[in-house]
C-alpha cells in the first residue's frame, strides 16, 4: 500500500509497476493502493502535469514513464558516481547540476550519499536552511535520510530556531544526533560536508520565502498539514542548482566550523 503520499508520487509509483495505462485505469489502481483520499481530477490534473514536464510520454491514450527522463536521472548518478570515485573537482565550469524541486534535491542527496557509503567512525556534517526530515517519513526518501543520518557521526545546523526546527532537533536529539537549531553566524549556503566531499545546494528566493512562511507561521509543529506542506512547497518547480567539490583541505575546515558548535 502507498502511504501519506503526494499525487504525484502516486501516479510515478503506479505507472514503475505497470504500464502503459489509461488515466482511468492509473485513478482506480491509486484509488485501490492509496490511504489517501484522491479524485480523478487531481491525478488526470498530475498526469497532464507529468506529460508536459516530459516524465511520462503518451501512447495511445495510454501513460508510462518516459525511458528519456529515465535515463537522464541515470546518466547524472553515474557522472556523479565517477567524479566521486576519481577524486574530481565538480565546479559550475564543467558540470551543471540544476533540480526542479526540494524534493528531487533530497532524493539526489539520499543517492549520492548512499554512493559514499558513510560509517559511525565517519564524520558527515550539514548546515541546512531549515530542519524538515522527521516531518515526511512516509516517503521513502527520508526513511533512507535517516538511515543516513544513523549510520554516521552526524552534526546538523540551522541557524533558523522556529518551533517546527525545534521540533526536528528535539526528535534527532533522542536519537543521539547533534542537531541544533538557532546557531548564527554559520555560512548561508546549505552544505553538505564528507571527508574531501562538499555539496552545495543554492535554493532560490521564492524557495526560502514559501519554507520561511510555513515555519513561521506554524506554532504547533503536530498540526502542520504535512501533505499539503510537501505538495506545495517541496514539490513547487523552481531551478536549484547543486555544486558538488572535491577538496580535502576545504572540507576539513568547513568540518571544524560546524563542530565547533557543540
Amino acid at each position: 500500500m502507498f502511504s501519506g503520499n503526494s499525487s504525484r508520487d502516486l501516479v510515478l509509483k503506479t505507472l514503475f509497476f505497470e504500464w502503459p495505462l489509461t488515466a482511468k485505469e492509473i485513478y482506480s489502481r491509486v484509488s485501490k493502493n492509496s490511504d489517501k483520499d484522491v479524485s480523478y481530477q487531481a491525478i488526470h490534473k498530475m498526469i497532464n502535469s507529468l506529460l508536459d514536464e516530459g516524465i511520462l510520454s503518451k501512447q495511445d491514450n495510454k501513460y508510462l514513464v518516459s525511458l528519456d527522463w529515465v535515463r537522464q536521472r541515470k546518466d547524472l548518478l553515474n557522472v556523479l558516481e565517477t567524479n566521486l570515485v576519481e577524486g574530481r573537482v565538480v565546479s559550475p565550469l564543467e558540470q551543471k547540476i540544476v533540480f526542479e524541486t526540494i524534493h528531487e534535491v533530497d532524493q539526489f542527496l539520499v543517492q549520492a550519499c548512499g554512493m559514499l557509503k558513510p560509517s559511525k567512525e565517519d564524520e558527515l556534517g550539514l548546515v541546512w536552511i531549515h530542519f524538515w526530515i522527521p516531518l515526511f517519513f512516509s516517503r521513502d526518501t527520508y526513511v533512507k535520510m535517516k538511515e543516513l543520518i544513523l549510520s554516521s557521526n552526524f552534526y546538523c545546523l540551522t541557524p533558523n530556531n522556529t518551533k517546527i526546527d525545534k521540533w526536528c532537533s528535539e526528535f534527532w536529539d533522542k536519537l543521539g544526533i547533534k542537531e541544533k537549531s538557532g546557531v548564527k553566524g554559520v555560512f548561508d549556503v546549505s552544505t553538505l560536508v564528507y571527508k574531501d566531499t562538499i555539496i552545495q545546494v543554492f535554493y532560490p528566493a521564492e524557495i526560502r520565502k514559501a519554507l520561511d512562511e510555513v515555519y513561521n507561521s506554524t506554532e504547533n509543529p503536530n498540526k502542520l498539514d504535512i501533505d499539503n506542506f510537501f505538495e506545495t512547497v517541496f514539490e513547487k518547480k523552481t531551478r536549484i542548482p547543486v555544486l558538488i567539490t572535491k577538496n580535502k583541505v576545504v572540507a576539513e575546515e568547513l568540518m571544524k566550523q560546524i563542530k565547533s558548535f557543540f
